[in-house]
């Protein structure tokens, strides 16, 4: 997992992390790693890596690490360079800083890198703020696999987060009556610097054309489709 490396993460956007926080109205952190498996092994091996991290971290000193999200995404669709990608998440700046401290005072935080480190190896990795930008009252299955639509954005010359937010603005009635028309579980958020979520509905209202128009007017973007499942839950 190596918890500590603050590489620039291949699925993020150049964007300042000090602008996600002014952006979001409680930022929280996300630790993404671009993974490719060592040669022999595989998705079991990942799996069962997950399975002893999950067991294994309830041996660490701190609450914060014990509510941490991790959630793995394998590419589906799409022209990406690696064979999964790890997300750690749900806390805050703060419980990160201290989840991290308790992390490297710990006996099993540096066995459980080394263990990964048998698994796969992580060429990229990054921090990034996530904001929630829609969620669906019909909610997903926590323990089920669901389909991510990804899409990496660079802003356009002379464009802010301001742009964005004005596009996404007009985007979300228009998706939001796409998801309630077709009963589908969505969630839909940002990170500082990535923005993932869509519904075929959406394209089928006639408002979407005005709202795509505003957000290509910010953004270009790449997307990519992954099957993403959660591999270790906050602690009930």
């Amino acid at each position: 997992m190596l918890m500590l490396k603050f590489m620039l993460c291949a699925t993020i956007l150049t964007l300042s992390l000090a602008a996600a926080v002014q952006a979001a109205e409680s930022p929280q952190i996300s630790q993404g790693f671009g993974c490719n498996f060592l040669e022999g092994k595989g998705s079991a091996d990942l799996d069962k890596w997950a399975a002893h991290f999950d067991k294994e971290r309830a041996k660490i000193d701190s609450p914060e690490l014990q509510n941490m999200r991790s959630v793995v995404w394998m590419p589906f669709r799409g022209n990406v360079a690696v064979d999964f990608v790890w997300f750690d998440g749900n806390l805050t700046f703060n419980e990160w800083g201290k989840m991290s401290d308790a992390w490297d005072r710990s006996k099993v935080g540096p066995a459980l890198d080394a263990s990964f480190d048998e698994v796969a190896t992580c060429a990229s990795s990054g921090l990034s703020s996530n904001e929630r930008l829609s969620q669906s009252e019909k909610q997903f299955a926590d323990d089920g696999e669901v389909m991510i639509e990804s899409y990496r954005c660079e802003l356009h010359p002379g464009k802010t987060i301001a742009d964005s937010d004005a596009a996404l603005e007009a985007w979300k009635p228009v998706f939001e009556k796409a998801v309630k028309a077709t009963n589908t579980a969505s969630f839909v958020g940002r990170r500082i610097p990535m923005i993932s979520g869509s519904d075929s509905a959406f394209t089928a209202d006639p408002d979407s054309a005005e709202s795509g128009q505003l957000f290509n007017a910010a953004h270009k973007c790449t997307s990519a489709l992954f099957k993403g499942r959660v591999v270790a839950r906050p602690a009930s």
